[in-house]
């Protein structure tokens, strides 16, 4: 236990945590049931005491970390237990579950690129997949295209590079992702909760992030891809990975029910971020790059078959 005297001392210390040991809720967030179940955010209405027990212990541990007055296990446990009670107070901002078929307006989202719509079943559905490829001609073409297609191996041939034509093809292939926002200002701390559902036979990716600014290109994104990872990367002057996990879409139900994942992503005031799938946290990590409040919310459809059944955005007002 911690050993000096004067101001650190067992019955200061056993004073200071009481609180904190007797069933106040470990989580804020721990109170709101499922995903989308409870919309209260009950454990937040800590008040102004537990702020200031929870400053008092901060001041006391670092004072027995520097005088080297606890073990260095019991002092991490320590800043475990107070980083669990210190969470922002968050209110809910925004929640769309798509019911009315319209994602135009209450909330308004913009799309930028590619096309969503409202599903038959719900959610906000996006499809980029790749062309189905040619049938190969076997002779069966016109003459007229059997020319074009001589005389643009013969020019490739030409300009040193015979595999242009395939390679173009390739491109043009490519389908370009489908991007859509939300404008909705949010603090720097907040907490995301989505049910995203992703067809693992069409494979591809799906990011959703927060953006500052009127390009929407700057701020964090939150990407699960069929690659089997999961990754939560900066974009700002340069794009980094801050963290990365294994990470699997869930497979089809009966061969066709999509069982869905739901996501929930916390950013507190200090800059750690976690991200939990189906009660399974996966990723954590601190980042301070952006210190500014985010002006929204981005999703965007990489590359395959992608739906959005519902979202809810937290932050402080």
């Amino acid at each position: 236990m911690i050993r000096r005297a004067g101001i650190v001392t067992r019955a200061r210390f056993a004073l200071l945590c009481a609180p904190l040991l007797a069933g106040v809720p470990a989580h804020a967030a721990d109170t709101r049931g499922e995903v989308f179940g409870d919309h209260t955010v009950a454990g937040n209405a800590t008040g102004g005491d537990q702020d200031a027990l929870l400053k008092d212990l901060r001041a006391l541990v670092d004072e027995a970390e520097r005088a080297r007055a606890a073990d260095p296990r019991f002092i991490r446990d320590l800043r475990q237990l107070i980083e669990r009670h210190d969470q922002p107070k968050f209110e809910l901002l925004v929640r769309d579950l798509f019911e009315d078929g319209d994602f135009t307006s209450a909330p308004k989202w913009q799309v930028t690129q590619g096309t969503f719509h409202i599903g038959r079943y719900g959610g906000l559905v996006s499809e980029v997949l790749a062309p189905e490829p040619k049938a190969q001609d076997n002779g069966q073409g016109s003459e007229a295209e059997a020319v074009v297609r001589l005389f643009g191996q013969i020019l490739g041939a030409k300009n040193g590079n015979p595999g242009q034509q395939g390679q173009n093809d390739q491109t043009q292939a490519r389908p370009d992702p489908a991007l859509i926002y939300l404008v909705q200002p949010l603090s720097n701390a907040f907490e995301i909760r989505a049910r995203l559902e992703s067809d693992p036979d069409a494979g591809g990716s799906v990011e959703l992030g927060v953006f500052q600014g009127q390009g929407g290109r700057i701020g964090y994104r939150l990407v699960f891809g069929s690659g089997g990872e999961a990754q939560l990367v900066r974009v700002g002057r340069s794009v980094s990975v801050i963290a990365r996990a294994p990470f699997r879409m869930p497979e089809l139900v009966d061969g066709w029910r999509n069982p869905g994942y739901d996501v929930i992503w916390r950013r507190d005031g200090r800059g750690r971020m976690t991200v939990v799938v189906d009660g399974q946290d996966i990723l954590e990590t601190s980042d301070t790059a952006f210190r500014d409040p985010f002006d929204g919310l981005r999703l965007r459809n990489i590359r395959g078959r992608h739906a959005l059944q519902g979202v809810e955005v937290y932050g402080q007002k």
